[in-house]
């Protein structure tokens, strides 16, 4: 019986993978090419002939190898940016909206201040809170390996996602109350209490994870 596994290794030596990936690759196209050839032979051809009839249900091997290492590689981006950013991000989010609700219903008053007929509502506690949650999503993109921007993007989501919203509901107002300079004042006081200020609170946490991190003592050079 022919040595799939060498056979494949050899015709996969080009294949840009990791070594376990590219071994479990090795694996499925050999376990293949043997279910083939037992085919083959079952149907009553000869050795040779098993053996063609078994490389034809591969085809042309660069264009396998090329979708191959396309389809891994696109995983492989899937996994990581899943890692180093929307899962950090959701830790973020739901840390920071936690905190927030327990504020609300637990916490002393928030702190009311006026501008002119327009007040803006401070949550003291739950701002305090803020930069532990921008440092655990950035921790936690730098330690899935995240570059710098993606750990930033990770520890500030609850701003980044709050201005989204804001940015999506002032048309509608817009379009519904139409152009005001109190609408557009008051607008602009919700980006400082809702964005500006927790976004600098969260970045106090999420500064000291946005340098790369040091490389152990035992790190071979």
């Amino acid at each position: 019986m022919p040595d799939w596994k060498r056979l494949v290794r050899k015709r996969t030596r080009s294949l840009s993978l990791s070594p376990a990936a590219k071994e479990k690759v090795i694996i499925e196209l050999s376990d293949h090419l043997e279910e083939a050839y037992e085919s083959a032979r079952g149907q009553g051809l000869d050795e040779r002939a098993s053996m063609r009839h078994a490389l034809q249900e591969v085809g042309g091997w660069s264009v396998l190898l090329a979708e191959i290492g396309g389809t891994r590689s696109e995983e492989g981006s899937m996994n990581h940016r899943t890692k180093s950013l929307w899962l950090p991000a959701l830790i973020t989010l739901l840390g920071a909206s936690l905190s927030l609700t327990l504020t609300q219903f637990l916490g002393p008053q928030p702190r009311l201040v006026w501008i002119g007929r327009l007040g803006m509502t401070f949550y003291w506690p739950w701002l305090a809170s803020l930069p532990f949650f921008g440092a655990a999503g950035a921790y936690l993109s730098r330690r899935a390996q995240g570059p710098t921007r993606v750990r930033l993007a990770a520890g500030l989501s609850p701003a980044l996602i709050m201005l989204i919203v804001m940015c999506l509901i002032l048309p509608w107002g817009l379009a519904i109350d139409g152009l005001h300079f109190l609408r557009l004042v008051a607008f602009g006081l919700g980006l400082i209490t809702w964005v500006a200020i927790p976004g600098f609170a969260l970045l106090i946490g999420a500064v000291p994870f946005l340098r790369e991190s040091e490389p152990t003592a035992h790190t071979i050079v």
